[in-house]
């Protein structure tokens, strides 16, 4: 149900968005767009800067909800730092909607550089969020029960009137306040816990967000001619058309918003003012807001980069800010929309006369033409820049400069060749940040992507409908060539426009189908088999275990390891094989996985593809250290322990020795190996495992050589190793031996291997992670650290972490983290479960093997 919910929200958005235009367009059709422009030029200048002072106070008010939420997790942070955080939170999702996800995908960016975990940043969000419910719940009950304002009489709402919906509002306010008096302690309901803040921080809460909502309104209402409209009757229908819009979750609850109160505020006044009002309040409190944000990131972005290479000073501090891909995305998007708006309103006509006198006709006519192409072409590359397209980087660059051109001679538009070219110099140093070779047509549209170019388009149509509407339809109006022939021109351009995105979804449609994930056959092992003898990880052998899919890529040099539990695709370690592949494959595995309802996890992941990680908007969690021991210049007596080093010398003096078996003699030796494995299990009470270790298996094993260790002819322990290609590392997998054999037996057998290593000339013995070891050295999700930290210092009683750190520091290794990715947040829990069940042995396929 959760599946098909997700994937029926898009389409519930865009139902919305077609009733709210097609309501506009019954309500309007009496007007035309001349009438508009001119009661928008007829607003006065001092209501439209009052409007601004208001939008200002409104969006800094905002902030303050962040403010307090900083406050509620009892955390500190400078004035200056809340402000930036919360204005560009707000900022993109009150134009992009989705609050949790765009306000919060920016806000973890920010928050994190500054040492707040995604948990942390989570509960800022959803605090943040209650407390603009709670001012929401406050004025509207004011609002419904002092002054109800008075809705057309074919608007009914149903069960309830709104006195009496704005008396449960109210009492929602005040129940919540009480709450807060009356628990002082943590809420917990099943794997949910809640806490509420204390009373003074409640009322701070009910107080702000109250103002900040009278704010909101009064940018609005300030615009309004004196025609009599209360202010507080004004306020209930701008609350009602507001929460319209939020739980449409169109964008901005464009049109949704603007249907309620034309459906108000044409009472009082001409639906064509009421129309030039709203452009002009959404101009103020949307756009200008977002623009100002985007340089508020930017410069947030500098702020963060400049410090990391003062600071830290290794390769994590050269990335590229993350947020690149994501801003040129939307601001082509936005590029695109203004073309194909320009493209559906009238031109100007002093404009025109003097065009005339440079430009023929056919260009002219040419340019509206193409300029409206180019705007739909920009909607769907925008999609391809998030995602770090290099064909979409080039298409965009080239489309970017015949927008400007074809703005300049369809009607002498030099505003949007002017934002144009401001997109084009912003976007040609980002070359490096988009580097993917991938090829368009093969890309995935998100649902949110086919939203927004669907509402696009609608909104298009519908702007050339109303602004052509009282042209009279002929056949002959698809030929007409004139200089003031606007209706002909828009008709022409938007039926290339919708021919376009038909060729452009159809192609989608018809892309190539994703490289499949299967279980691995015959011929699967023998394609990793092939990828793995080039990996210098000895670890990737794991995947001849078979217990796991493969995403193979297309030219099958590389491949993505994982299982699949509960609500999660588990991917072991990073990509294996060709490196240039795998920001592709990452991405394919993204696709794939979420396409079908899935969050995607990588486990045990390294640092070499951290920024491709994150790129996919997932959250870094570092795991522990991975212990290497350099064996180029391996000196046991110098680098080992003396405890240890003087234990395997008294086995060697006892009779121990050690031996290789290759793995062709596997075969033979089999009954007495898979005696000591059971017996070494038995007397630990354990049992096999599989997915991030090896479990005994014959064919498995059979690919490996086996290291024993023997006393008098008689086998006491074994183990598999794995190594990696160019003799870069080696590790050992199963770890068995008799119940019988002498304490130092594991010991013994790890010292020999890596004095065998060295003979063979390896450069590493990988020993294995020390789990949430290191974590103060991590600068990716602190808040995690320290719940990491903490389980490290008080849960050596169930694990022993410490031990197993200070046993890996007596070889006197190298360490090199280790992370896992996943969703932040809320999720954390569920990915932590999902994890322990398949790393465990809970994965059903392992077991059925075994």
């Amino acid at each position: 149900m959760k599946k098909i919910i997700k994937k029926l929200t898009p389409f519930i958005s865009i139902i919305f968005f077609a009733f709210a235009l097609w309501f506009l367009h019954e309500e309007l059709q009496q007007y035309n767009m001349a009438e508009v422009m001119t009661q928008l030029a007829d607003i006065p200048n001092h209501y439209i800067l009052f409007s601004l002072i208001l939008s200002a106070l409104s969006y800094l008010l905002l902030t303050g909800y962040d403010a307090l939420a900083v406050r509620y997790i009892g955390e500190k942070l400078e004035p200056g730092k809340i402000i930036r955080a919360g204005f560009v939170g707000y900022a993109f999702s009150h134009n992009i909607g989705l609050a949790l996800i765009t306000g919060g995908s920016i806000r973890y960016r920010i928050y994190s550089v500054w040492g707040f975990s995604g948990l942390q940043v989570t509960q800022i969000m959803a605090f943040s969020s209650f407390t603009l419910w709670i001012g929401f719940c406050a004025i509207g009950g004011l609002a419904l029960i002092f002054a109800t304002p008075n809705l057309p009489n074919d608007v009914m709402i149903p069960f309830v009137s709104l006195r009496i919906l704005g008396v449960i509002l109210l009492l929602m306010v005040i129940a919540y306040i009480w709450a807060s008096y009356k628990f002082k302690k943590e809420i917990n309901y099943k794997s949910w816990s809640f806490e509420f803040p204390d009373s003074k921080l409640a009322l701070r809460q009910v107080a702000i967000a109250s103002v900040d909502w009278l704010l909101m309104a009064s940018v609005l209402y300030v615009l309004l001619p004196d025609v009599g409209v209360s202010f507080f009757s004004f306020v209930g229908a701008f609350l009602l058309a507001q929460i319209a819009g939020l739980f449409s979750q169109v964008p901005g609850g464009l049109g949704v918003f603007e249907s309620i109160m034309l459906m108000y505020l044409t009472n009082f006044m001409p639906g064509s003012q009421v129309l030039s009002i709203l452009v002009v309040y959404r101009i103020i409190y949307y756009i200008l807001p977002l623009l100002g944000a985007l340089v508020v990131l930017g410069y947030q972005e500098y702020i963060v980069n400049r410090r990391k290479m003062k600071v830290l000073q290794r390769k994590a501090a050269s990335w590229v800010p993350r947020v690149v891909p994501q801003v040129m995305s939307f601001s082509i998007f936005v590029g695109g929309t203004i073309l194909l708006f320009s493209g559906a309103l009238p031109s100007d006509v002093p404009r025109m006369e003097w065009l005339q006198h440079f430009i023929p006709l056919p260009v002219i006519e040419m340019s509206h033409f193409f300029a409206s192409l180019v705007g739909a072409a920009l909607l769907v590359l925008a999609s391809g820049l998030q995602r770090r397209s290099d064909g979409a980087y080039h298409l965009t660059i080239g489309l970017l400069v015949f927008g400007i051109l074809f703005s300049l001679l369809k009607g002498a538009d030099y505003e949007e060749a002017s934002i144009l070219s401001v997109m084009l110099v912003a976007l040609l140093p980002c070359r490096d940040e988009f580097h993917r070779k991938a090829s368009l047509f093969d890309q995935l549209f998100s649902a949110r992507w086919f939203t927004l170019i669907v509402m696009v388009l609608a909104s298009a149509i519908w702007l050339g409908t109303f602004s052509y509407g009282h042209v009279e339809y002929q056949k002959d109006l698809w030929w007409q060539f004139s200089l003031m022939g606007d209706a002909p021109r828009y008709m022409r351009a938007m039926v290339a426009v919708l021919g376009f995105s038909l060729i452009a979804g159809l192609i989608k449609l018809l892309r190539p189908k994703h490289q499949e994930t299967v279980e691995p056959g015959e011929q699967e092992l023998i394609i990793a088999k092939e990828i793995i003898r080039k990996s210098q990880e000895a670890l990737s052998n794991l995947v001849l275990l078979g217990d796991k899919e493969l995403l193979i890529s297309e030219d099958r040099n590389s491949f993505i390891m994982f299982g699949r539990e509960s609500q999660n695709w588990i991917a072991l370690g990073d990509p294996v094989g060709d490196q240039d592949e795998a920001e592709d494959l990452i991405w394919e595995f993204y696709d794939q996985c979420t396409s079908e309802g899935f969050s995607p996890i990588f486990y045990q992941t390294g640092e070499q593809y951290l920024d491709h990680y994150v790129d996919l908007g997932l959250t870094l969690y570092k795991l522990g250290e991975e212990a290497h021991i350099p064996l180029k210049d391996f000196d046991p007596q110098e680098t080992i322990n003396s405890n240890i080093w003087s234990g395997h010398k008294q086995l060697k003096e006892r009779g121990y020795t050690f031996e290789i078996l290759s793995p062709n003699a596997f075969g033979r030796y089999l009954p007495e190996l898979q005696s000591i494995s059971e017996e070494s299990l038995a007397a630990r009470n354990k049992k096999e495992r599989g997915f991030s270790v090896g479990y005994f298996d014959e064919a498995y094993l059979s690919n490996f050589p086996i290291a024993v260790v023997k006393k008098e002819g008689q086998m006491l322990a074994f183990s598999n190793i794995l190594t990696g290609s160019e003799k870069h590392e080696l590790t050992t997998d199963l770890l068995r031996y008799r119940p019988e054999s002498p304490v130092g037996i594991i010991d013994f057998m790890l010292i020999e291997t890596m004095l065998w290593g060295h003979k063979q000339e390896y450069s590493f013995f990988n020993l294995g992670m020390a789990p949430l070891s290191g974590m103060e050295e991590h600068d990716f999700s602190p808040g995690w650290s320290k719940l990491a930290n903490f389980v490290y210092t008080y849960g050596e009683n169930i694990y022993g972490f410490k031990k197993v750190r200070m046993y890996k520091r007596q070889f006197n290794p190298e360490w090199h983290p280790k992370f896992l990715v996943g969703p932040g947040g809320w999720a954390l829990p569920r990915v932590l479960s999902s994890l322990t069940n398949i790393v465990s042995g809970g994965f059903e396929s392992i077991m059925s093997k075994r």
